[in-house]
């Protein structure tokens, strides 16, 4: 029988027994001592069921949530202005409930504590302010993470496995006349690095022209350190497994992209903006790409806002649009061919196996608000050939706190070899990016909760796979 160390198991339990008998002493003691410039403290507990792969689960997740309002160093126009620091911590257990065929004959689930990062995932949100402010910072999973437009990094995802946590940073700095964009994949071992600084060229120049008031220079750099290139592989051609459940790589090497981007603030109002603008990326030892477009948001309504980009693309070389796109943590291992059905292999790989041409493609994206209850989105990217085509869409409701609904999808290669149409690549789950999540609050603290997830797990000859997980549950807060 194969078990946990003692003391990693005798460390979670303490942690989840610690939590949980605090929860209701620490909050009965604090009834009404709040203010309102007062911190928030929150200790609460969910409890659901689900599987992963061919077990079942009981999954247990206590968390310590602190919340307080702080000064914010930049205020636009002086004076005195907050900004919101939110810290979380939670200890995540997955405990056996079924063990099916093969056996793990444990009561933790192994796979989850096999790296350094794995424990970092108990720190479930570090956050100070929100991505309007000047100053934001961000330590955690990251989700629709982008730099600048979005045409290097667009809605990168940094957990999008079964077996993997990575506690990522996304940060930003934005001054009168600068400002700089970070953001990291795994602060534990990144390999996964991005930089984006602007400028606005009219305040570096006294009487300068007001058009120049509106426009904004940037320049943003991308690195994976350690893209793979080839995977170890049996004499039959299959992948290898490593100890902690991700390919062997035989071999790898740092890729980089560089990119220019200007942007004008054409009109700006509070029911009216529209803003065109224009990046040139370069791939280095791949292509470049020029990505020219506009967005637009316009106020039809008081509750009602619409959004939209349109984007046209040229792509020169072995280029890849959004290269770093929402599937990157697992394509940069293995990624389909756009022109060879049941081919696979590294991102780096496969694009560099592709025939160098120029190509036209575009970009269509548009969202919906509707009183800050409801929100759809959804974008469409094609370019001329195969396998470009792809799909993402999101929708998000939230009523009187009481009904929280969140749901993403994203594929690629909908027009793939692998399939005879686009609708077929939609409807088609297999490869696709799915999460969903429900809030519903039952009674004082206690609320139902449920999530589903289209994530990835690594099979047994290296072989990643999309596997279906749900959570069904109930979890209760209590606040001091």
């Amino acid at each position: 029988m194969r078990c946990m160390p003692p003391r990693t198991t005798l460390t979670l339990l303490t942690g989840l027994l610690t939590l949980a008998i605090a929860a209701p002493a620490s909050a009965q003691s604090s009834a009404g001592s709040e203010s309102d410039d007062a911190p928030v403290v929150m200790l609460s507990a969910e409890a659901g069921v689900g599987p992963v792969a061919e077990d079942v689960f009981l999954n247990l997740t206590p968390r310590l949530t602190f919340i307080k309002l702080l000064p914010a160093p930049l205020c636009e126009g002086g004076g005195t202005c907050s900004a919101l620091l939110h810290a979380a911590l939670q200890v995540p257990l997955r405990l056996r409930l079924a063990d099916r065929a093969p056996e793990q004959n444990t009561l933790l689930r192994e796979e989850d504590w096999l790296e350094l990062s794995d424990y970092l995932r108990i720190i479930r949100r570090l956050e100070y302010g929100t991505l309007n402010d000047p100053l934001y910072v961000r330590l955690g999973e990251l989700g629709g993470a982008s730099l600048g437009n979005g045409t290097i990094i667009g809605g990168y995802y940094n957990v999008i496995t079964t077996d993997h946590y990575r506690l990522g940073l996304r940060a930003h700095l934005d001054l009168k006349r600068a400002g700089v964009e970070l953001l990291a994949n795994n602060l534990a071992s990144p390999n996964l690095l991005g930089v984006r600084a602007h400028a606005r060229p009219s305040t570096f120049f006294e009487n300068a022209p007001r058009a120049l008031d509106r426009l904004q220079l940037g320049a943003t750099l991308v690195t994976d350190l350690r893209a793979p290139t080839d995977l170890e592989r049996n004499p039959d051609g299959s992948a290898l497994a490593g100890p902690t459940r991700e390919p062997r790589v035989e071999s790898s090497q740092p890729t980089t992209l560089l990119g220019l981007d200007l942007r004008a603030n054409l009109i700006e109002r509070a029911r009216l903006s529209l803003t065109p603008y224009l990046d040139l990326n370069a791939h280095l030892g791949l292509g470049s790409g020029l990505h020219a477009g506009l967005l637009w948001r316009q106020n039809i309504a008081d509750p009602v806002e619409i959004s939209a980009r349109l984007e046209y693309r040229r792509l020169s070389g072995r280029y890849l649009p959004e290269y770093i796109d929402p599937l990157y943590e697992v394509s940069r291992f293995q990624s389909l061919s756009p022109t060879e059905p049941g081919l696979a292999g590294p991102k780096l790989r496969v694009a560099r196996s592709t025939p160098p041409t120029t190509r036209h493609g575009a970009q269509a994206w548009v969202q919906a608000r509707l009183a800050g209850i409801l929100t759809l989105s959804a974008a469409y990217e094609d370019a001329q050939g195969p396998g470009n085509a792809a799909l993402r869409a999101r929708a998000a409701l939230q009523l009187a706190g009481r009904l929280q609904l969140g749901a993403f999808y994203y594929k690629a290669h909908l027009d793939g070899p692998a399939t005879e149409s686009i609708t077929e690549g939609i409807v088609d789950r297999d490869g696709a990016l799915t999460v969903a999540e429900g809030r519903l609050g039952l009674w004082g603290p206690l609320y139902a909760h449920a999530q589903y997830g289209g994530l990835w797990q690594l099979r047994d000859d290296g072989v990643f796979e999309t596997v279906r997980l749900w959570n069904i549950g109930l979890g209760a807060g209590m606040s001091f």
